[in-house]
């Protein structure tokens, strides 16, 4: 923060002709949210520069007349910001004429022109709902709150109180955190709701501590009502007196007043009541007057009584000729009215819009998928032509395979069949009852052909016996081989084809296993 100030001031110092303008009023748009006084000083120099384009006296117009406002200066000139107003709404710059439009209205309101003021400052909420500006967002829900407030209009009040808060929490402002915490705090109090008082004060205290002057000062006379509302009166008194040594405040005095009388210090709480009967706010001053007028009474003080009475009725006088508060939340009421309207029609228009379309679109996708579904129909009618061939075909190669599976069957059984009766006469078997019974096999597992393309024919000749479930005596005499010498291949076939270690009959259940 400090290193942005000197920035600021040293951009004062050196003066507007040592640098290009446009530089200086974009660093002067840099601090505008944080640190609007920097910004006062920066731009004063550059009033009587008359070498500005368009562009830079519109924005020096915004940025002057904002950082007055953000400062708390108020002013009834307004010829910088309706230039300014005027070169942005021509320009459609959305979030610069929403700025200038806040800040034309706070001077229409300064002018006690009233209407043109609330509804100038209600266009530019309605822009901001769009604005991605939560610095900016913070202030306006700040101006359009204390606006209601200044006309006891608290439900209102309170809803942009609370949505300046949350433009605060998104910016990370603790100052600006800790001042809408305050004001809802305080506006609760109006309401004479001393539990959500209390809440709101206890929401402001992590971040109490970072600010200072008038925000620091108004937490510690939220706190200090808290306290008295509790009743330890002492512990209020003490944060009141802490308060005004960082800004004196209406309230705080008023409170401070009201210790004092029930203290019986009678001389403090009338200075103090000479002195609220000038504040900005008609409730304070009113009660304030009266205070004195009763206390005047008390003394004997008719002249006394007599002066601040007709002050008081100068004060209701003219409070009545400015009580325009029916008149500002009823316009509030008929521009949002009207908004919604506007809303509803907008939202109206864009539903028929989309209707439309959606007709149209319809039409065409029905168009379309009627186009499509000839088109499918076509190809689903070739393609059931096809499916037909090819079922037709698939039948006969069924129908051939299976009168094969049982030639090859029949086949099967006659070989084997003429196998076991050569082994059982002792004799081995002839080359041409082997290769008939490898090609069936083969041909019925084309896995198992695979898995012993790598053996000799003796070790094939065991294999196939073996599935056809011959006995090892039975294999011997039909190898040439001893019944040993078969069980002895059988085990080494075992690790050899399945990489597995075991006994014969593990190897006899292996291979009857493949493609079973």
């Amino acid at each position: 923060m400090r290193i942005v100030i000197i920035i600021a001031l040293s951009l004062f110092i050196a003066g507007c002709s040592q640098q290009p303008r446009n530089e200086t009023l974009a660093q002067a748009e840099q601090l505008i949210y944080e640190n609007p006084d920097s910004v006062v000083r920066m731009l004063s120099p550059c009033w009587a520069d008359s070498t500005m384009s368009e562009p830079d006296k519109a924005l020096f117009g915004l940025l002057y007349t904002e950082s007055l406002h953000r400062s708390g200066l108020l002013t009834e000139a307004d010829s910088l910001i309706i230039l300014s107003e005027n070169y942005y709404e021509a320009k459609g710059d959305k979030e610069h004429l929403a700025r200038a439009l806040l800040h034309h209205a706070i001077i229409l309101y300064k002018q006690q022109n009233t209407h043109e003021a609330v509804l100038t400052m209600k266009r530019a909420e309605s822009m901001a709902e769009d604005l991605d500006s939560h610095g900016f967002k913070w202030y306006l829900y700040l101006v359009l709150g204390d606006i209601n407030d200044n006309v006891g209009n608290y439900t209102q009040t309170l809803r942009y109180y609370k949505q300046a808060l949350k433009e605060a929490r998104q910016y990370d402002n603790k100052g600006w955190i800790v001042r809408s915490l305050n004001n809802i705090a305080m506006t609760f109090d109006m309401l004479g709701e001393r539990d959500s008082l209390r809440y709101y004060t206890e929401q402001a205290m992590p971040y109490a501590e970072n600010t200072e002057g008038d925000i620091r000062a108004t937490y510690l006379v939220n706190l200090a009502n808290c306290r008295l509302a509790e009743g330890k009166h002492q512990e209020g008194k003490d944060y009141l007196l802490k308060s005004m040594s960082y800004a004196p405040t209406d309230y705080g005095m008023q409170l401070l007043a009201n210790i004092y009388m029930e203290e019986g210090d009678t001389i403090a709480a009338k200075e103090m009541w000479y002195h609220l009967t000038n504040s900005f706010s008609p409730d304070v001053s009113i009660q304030s007057y009266r205070l004195l007028i009763n206390y005047l009474e008390r003394c004997g003080d008719t002249k006394g009584v007599a002066e601040y009475s007709q002050r008081l009725n100068e004060v209701y006088h003219n409070l009545y000729k400015r009580n325009d508060a029916a008149g500002i939340i009823e316009l509030q009421k008929e521009y949002d009215e009207q908004c919604e309207k506007l809303h509803q029609y907008r939202l109206t228009i864009a539903l028929l819009s989309a209707i439309i379309l959606l007709i149209i679109a319809t039409i065409f996708f029905i168009r379309y998928s009627r186009k499509r579904i000839d088109t499918l129909n076509a190809r689903f009618a070739e393609s059931q032509h096809q499916y037909n061939l090819t079922r037709s075909e698939l039948t006969k190669m069924r129908r051939q395979k299976e009168r094969e599976q049982k030639e090859n069957s029949r086949m099967m059984k006659e070989i084997v069949s003429r196998l076991h009766t050569t082994a059982n006469r002792g004799k081995t078997a002839s080359d041409e009852d082997m290769n008939a019974l490898a090609q069936i096999s083969y041909s019925q597992s084309e896995k198992l052909h695979e898995m012993l393309s790598s053996l000799n024919a003796k070790e094939q000749a065991v294999c196939l016996l073996t599935r056809q479930n011959f006995l090892p005596t039975e294999i011997a005499t039909l190898t040439i081989s001893t019944p040993q010498a078969i069980t002895n291949t059988r085990v080494r076939l075992l690790k050899k084809l399945f990489n597995q270690t075991g006994g014969a009959k593990d190897f006899d259940n292996a291979i009857k296993a493949i493609d079973n």
